[in-house]
C-alpha cells in the first residue's frame, strides 16, 4: 500500500514536471521569436566613430556647389537622363542606339525647385520646393505618377543627396537625416557641427560615411540600418511602390536589380491563410457536425464503432496524399465539370431534405409519429439527384452558358485558376473533418441520458429532443470542436503547397489561388539568408501563427472546463 502511494506521488510528480517543462519551452520559443524579430521595428543610427579599421572604397555623392544652376542634369544609371527647370519643367530622355530619344515631357505646377534628384537604379524622381515635404515621382511608359510626400525637417533644405534605389539623405543646417523612399519614413539623423558640408562620401557596403568639412577637417560615422525596407507600414498597409499606379500590398522576395529593396508586406499571405481555413471549415464543419450527431443519437451500436474507426484512419492519413489527390486529380476534373459540381452541391441537399419533409408529413397524416426516414427514403432522392445532374447539365451549359461555363465567367471578368480555393475548400476540409466529428460526437454522447429521457417522457419525439435538449446542452463542446478544426486548419502546410497557385492574391474570391503563412515559411525559410530581412519577417509570420494558435487552443481548453462544469452540475 505504501509502495503504491510513492508511486502516484511520483507519476504525479512526472506529469507535473512535463507539464511544466511544455510551459516553459512555449515561453522560450515565444521569446525566442520576438528576439529575433525585435530588430525590424528598430530605428537606424548614425554614430561618429574614429576611423573604420580598414580603409574601404568610398564613393563621393555630395560636393557643395558654388551657384545654383538654371537647369538640372539627372541620371540614373540606367540609360535615362532627366533635364529639369526650376520651374517644374521635365524632359526624361532613354538611351536607344547610341541616341537619346525623349520619353515624355512634363511641366509640375509648384513653387521654384531648391533642389531635385534621381535614385540610382530606378526611376524615382525627388522634387523639393523649400517646403518640409519632397514629392516623389517615377516614370510608368510615357506617364510620370505622383507618389506619397516625404516629410523632413522643416529648416531650410540645403540638398537631397541619392543613397540608394529606394533611400537618400536630406541635408539641412546642422542636421543630416536619411529616409526611405517606399514607406516614406525617417531612417536615421545626425547633428552637425556649424562648419560648411564640403564633401559627402559612403562606403561601397552603405555602413561608412566621411563628412569633408570646408575647415579641413573629415569626421568618419557608422550607420546602422539593417532593415530599412521594413517597417509597420510596409508589413500591414498598402505601399505605392514604384512601377504601380495605385498603393497596393505586395509579397514580392526577390527583385530585378540586387539594389532593389524586397516587398514584405504580410497582408496577401495573412488573407491567404484565412481564405484557405474559411473555406476548409465552409466544407467541413456541416459535414463533420451532423455525422457526429447522427452516429452519436442514431446509428446502432455496431455501426458505431465502425464509423469512428473509420474517421481515426482517415486523420492518419498523410496530408501530402490528399494534396496529391486535389492537385492531380480533384482539380482538372473540377475545371472541365464545374457546373456538374455546383448541380450537385445543390440537387443533393435540396432532394434529400424534401424527400425527408415529405416522409414526416406522409407520417403525420397517418398519425404515427414520425421517426428517422428509412435508408431507402435517403438513398432514393440521393440516386435521383445524381441521375437528373449527369443528364442536365450539359443541357443546362449549353443553353445557358452558351456551351462552357468557364468562358462564360472570362467573358465577364471572372478569372478562373486551376488551383483555386474551392480545391483547397474539400481537401483541406476532409483533413479536418476527422478532429470535429471525434470531438462533437463525443461531447454529443457524453450528455446525461436522463436528460433526453425526460424530454421523450413528455411525449416529444427523438428529434425534438435532440434540438430542444441535447445540442444546448453540447453547444459549447461543439464550439470547441470547430475551434480544434479551425486551429488545424490555420496550421496545414502540404495540402496548400501542392493544391494552391501558390501566388500571394488579395480577396476571398474562391475561384482564385493564394498563398499561405505556413506555405511561404516552409518554401522560402531554407532559401532566405540568416539575418536578412527576409529572414526575420518569416519569424514574425511564424510568431504571428503561434499567437493565432495559441489563442485558439486556449479558448479550446477554456470551453471544455465549462463544459465539464456544466455536466458535474447536471
Amino acid at each position: 500500500m505504501q509502495a503504491r502511494h510513492y508511486f502516484d506521488k511520483i507519476s504525479r510528480w512526472s506529469v507535473t514536471l512535463v507539464g511544466y517543462g511544455i510551459l516553459l519551452a512555449f515561453a522560450f520559443i515565444f521569446l525566442f521569436l520576438i528576439w529575433q524579430v525585435w530588430p525590424l521595428f528598430q530605428a537606424g543610427s548614425i554614430s561618429p566613430v574614429a576611423s573604420p579599421d580598414a580603409e574601404p572604397e568610398w564613393h563621393s555623392l555630395y560636393q557643395a556647389d558654388t551657384g545654383q544652376q538654371a537647369e538640372l542634369h539627372l541620371d540614373n544609371g540606367l540609360q535615362e537622363r532627366v533635364v529639369l527647370q526650376r520651374d517644374g519643367a521635365i524632359r526624361w530622355y532613354l538611351q536607344q542606339d547610341e541616341s537619346w530619344q525623349l520619353q515624355l515631357r512634363e511641366q509640375l505646377t509648384m513653387a521654384p525647385l531648391s533642389d531635385a534628384v534621381l535614385l540610382p537604379g530606378s526611376r524615382t524622381l525627388l522634387l523639393a520646393d523649400g517646403s518640409a515635404q519632397v514629392q516623389s515621382w517615377f516614370r510608368l511608359h510615357q506617364q510620370l505618377i505622383a507618389r506619397p510626400g516625404i516629410s523632413v525637417s522643416d529648416t531650410p533644405l540645403l540638398a537631397l543627396i541619392p543613397v540608394s534605389s529606394s533611400s537618400f539623405f536630406s541635408l539641412h543646417p546642422g542636421l543630416l537625416q536619411l529616409h526611405q523612399v517606399d514607406s516614406a519614413r525617417l531612417l536615421a539623423e545626425l547633428r552637425l557641427p556649424s562648419d560648411r558640408l564640403q564633401h559627402l562620401q559612403l562606403s561601397d557596403d552603405r555602413q561608412w560615411l566621411r563628412l569633408d568639412w570646408q575647415s579641413g577637417t573629415s569626421n568618419w560615422y557608422q550607420i546602422q540600418w539593417q532593415h530599412p525596407s521594413v517597417s509597420f507600414t510596409q508589413l500591414w498597409l498598402p505601399v505605392h511602390y514604384e512601377g504601380r499606379r495605385e498603393p497596393a500590398y505586395v509579397w514580392q522576395t526577390a527583385a530585378a536589380a540586387d539594389d532593389a529593396s524586397p516587398k514584405l508586406s504580410l497582408v496577401p499571405l495573412t488573407i491567404g491563410t484565412l481564405k484557405a481555413a474559411w473555406y476548409a471549415m465552409l466544407f467541413a464543419t456541416p459535414l463533420a457536425i451532423l455525422a457526429a450527431v447522427y452516429t452519436a443519437c442514431y446509428l446502432p451500436e455496431r455501426w458505431r464503432y465502425r464509423v469512428k474507426a473509420s474517421m481515426e484512419m482517415l486523420e492518419s492519413m498523410p496530408t501530402v496524399i490528399l494534396g496529391f489527390i486535389a492537385a492531380f486529380l480533384l482539380a482538372p476534373w473540377l475545371e472541365q465539370q464545374l457546373l456538374l459540381f455546383f448541380m450537385l452541391l445543390l440537387l443533393v441537399p435540396s432532394l434529400v431534405l424534401l424527400s425527408s419533409a415529405v416522409w414526416y408529413c406522409w407520417r403525420q397524416q397517418r398519425q404515427q409519429q414520425a421517426e428517422q426516414p428509412g435508408w431507402f427514403v435517403l438513398l432514393i432522392p440521393l440516386l435521383l439527384a445524381v441521375w437528373l445532374t449527369y443528364i442536365g447539365t450539359p443541357w443546362l451549359e449549353q443553353w445557358w452558358f452558351d456551351g462552357s461555363l468557364l468562358l462564360w465567367l472570362g467573358e465577364r471578368g471572372i478569372d478562373y485558376q486551376q488551383r483555386n480555393a474551392l480545391i483547397i475548400g474539400m481537401a483541406m476540409g476532409l483533413a479536418v473533418i476527422p478532429s470535429i466529428f471525434s470531438l462533437t460526437e463525443d461531447v454529443v454522447s457524453q450528455v446525461p441520458p436522463s436528460l433526453a429521457q425526460g424530454v421523450l417522457a413528455l411525449g416529444a419525439s427523438r428529434w425534438q429532443a435532440l434540438s430542444s435538449m441535447v445540442l444546448p446542452v453540447a453547444a459549447p463542446g461543439i464550439l470547441a470542436a470547430v475551434l480544434l478544426g479551425l486551429g488545424r486548419a490555420l496550421g496545414e502546410t502540404m495540402i496548400l503547397i501542392m493544391a494552391t497557385g501558390n501566388t500571394p492574391l488579395l480577396g476571398f474570391d474562391p475561384f482564385t489561388g493564394m498563398r499561405s503563412l505556413t506555405a511561404s515559411l516552409s518554401l522560402e525559410m531554407p532559401e532566405a539568408a540568416v539575418s536578412s530581412s527576409h529572414f526575420k519577417v518569416l519569424l514574425l509570420a511564424a510568431l504571428l501563427l503561434l499567437v493565432l494558435t495559441f489563442f485558439i487552443n486556449t479558448l479550446v481548453s477554456v470551453l471544455r472546463q465549462r463544459i465539464r462544469q456544466r455536466y458535474q452540475q447536471l
